[in-house]
Order: C-alpha cells, then sequence, then structure tokens
C-alpha cells in the first residue's frame, strides 16, 4: 500500500513508515501514514477503477460506431450491440443510465444519418 504526499501527490511505500514514523517529500511536505492518507488512497483507487470502466465503455462504444461507420452489419446487429453497450453502462454506472441516451445514443444516430442514410436509425 502507498502513502500519498499530501502536497505533491508523490507516492511512498507504507514499509517505510515505522510506527508514528514521518518521512520528508522530496516537494518538502512531511508525510506521515494516517487517516489523510489512507482516505487519499481510498479516493485514488476509486478514481483509478472508475477510468477503467469509463475506457472499457469507450471501447465498447467505439466499437458499436465502427459497425455503423463500415455498413456491413445489418440493422438489427447493430441495435443488439446498442444494447449491449446500453446493459454495459448500466451495470457500470448505475446512478448515471440516463447519460447514455443522451450522449451515446445521439451520436449513434448521427453516425447511422451520416452514413447510412436518414430512415429509420437506431432508438
Amino acid at each position: 500500500m502507498a502513502v500519498l504526499c499530501h502536497r505533491c501527490g508523490r507516492e511512498y511505500d507504507i514499509t517505510l513508515f515505522g510506527f508514528g514514523r514521518s518521512v520528508e517529500c522530496d516537494c518538502g511536505a512531511i508525510v506521515t501514514p494516517g487517516a489523510d492518507g489512507i482516505w487519499e488512497n481510498i479516493r485514488k483507487i476509486l478514481a483509478e477503477a472508475e477510468q477503467e470502466q469509463l475506457d472499457l465503455l469507450r471501447r465498447e462504444v467505439d466499437r458499436v460506431c465502427s459497425l455503423i461507420v463500415t455498413g456491413r452489419s445489418p440493422r438489427v446487429d447493430v441495435e443488439i450491440e446498442i444494447e449491449k453497450v446500453r446493459r454495459l453502462c448500466r451495470e457500470l454506472f448505475p446512478r448515471k443510465e440516463g447519460l447514455f441516451d443522451l450522449i451515446y445514443m445521439s451520436r449513434f444516430q448521427r453516425l447511422w444519418k451520416q452514413f447510412r442514410g436518414p430512415e429509420n436509425p437506431p432508438e
């Protein structure tokens, strides 16, 4: 586990700290393992996990966009893939599922109209 410097964010291995011991960071701040450092580490871990989830969702959205743009997949297959991405979004971000339609469906529909014609964009 790492302890973060509150000033510059540099990480220090927890094993450097003996009971009640502090370390002086290169930036000059005194780093001590305590509740603040633990909560900062938890925040960092959660942020990294959310970024990984966003990257996964982004890759899946890009894949569906590619299916639309290339024109090789029939409409029904594209709609099935869109529904899979919608479910993934719901699983990864349960309290933000309404944003899927605002952000991604409008993109899918715009691409469909641009590359496949104005009639019958996915819904």
